[in-house]
């Protein structure tokens, strides 16, 4: 599955962009907090070289191949960079998959909703997407929770041999296609 890549999603008060090589401190930071490598993984990015490698090994490989991608997301009004947030495609997963990871300090703002819909719009409007899914570590009851105010649904649990891990396992599906519209 490929998709063509720009434009990017927008929101009010967020403003999506690709990553580079100069967000290597960003991804540093975000990447080592508490909740990232609890939550989400322990990708043993502990310099800013290792971050750099990260960013055009993982981050904008995953843009190459498939269009999208985990954008960096960033605040209008600074440009202060404060998460990421897109959509992941896994050869495990029958739809493709919204991701997202905010600092903490960011966090409970309201940001991870606005970004989250943001990506839901796009994918509805620009790559005329009918069902995403998400995943979260099943002890991520905030991410669940967040999840679920954005319209996504619980379906179970998936072990992906990608992450090494089971997974709670989230549906996203247009309105109308569950209403037999589409």
């Amino acid at each position: 599955m490929s998709f063509p890549l720009g434009p990017y999603p927008t929101s009010e008060r967020l403003r999506f962009r690709l990553p580079s090589p100069n967000d290597a401190g960003f991804y540093l930071k975000l990447m080592n907090e508490p909740d990232y490598i609890r939550y989400i993984s322990d990708a043993g990015i502990r310099t800013t070289e290792q971050a750099v490698q990260y960013i055009k090994g993982k981050t904008l490989a995953r843009f190459a191949a498939n269009g999208v991608g985990l954008w960096l997301v960033e605040l209008k009004e600074t440009g202060q960079p404060i998460g990421v947030c897109g959509i992941v495609v896994r050869k495990e997963l029958d739809h493709p998959d919204l991701g997202f990871a905010l600092l903490e300090e960011f966090r409970g703002q309201g940001f991870g909703q606005e970004a989250g819909q943001a990506v839901q719009e796009f994918t509805q409007k620009e790559l005329k997407l009918r069902t995403l899914c998400a995943i979260t570590h099943p002890q991520n009851t905030r991410s669940a929770n967040l999840l679920r105010k954005i319209g996504f649904e619980a379906d179970g649990q998936r072990h992906l041999s990608e992450i090494g891990e089971t997974s709670d396992y989230f549906v996203w599906k247009l309105r109308y296609v569950d209403n037999g519209l589409a």
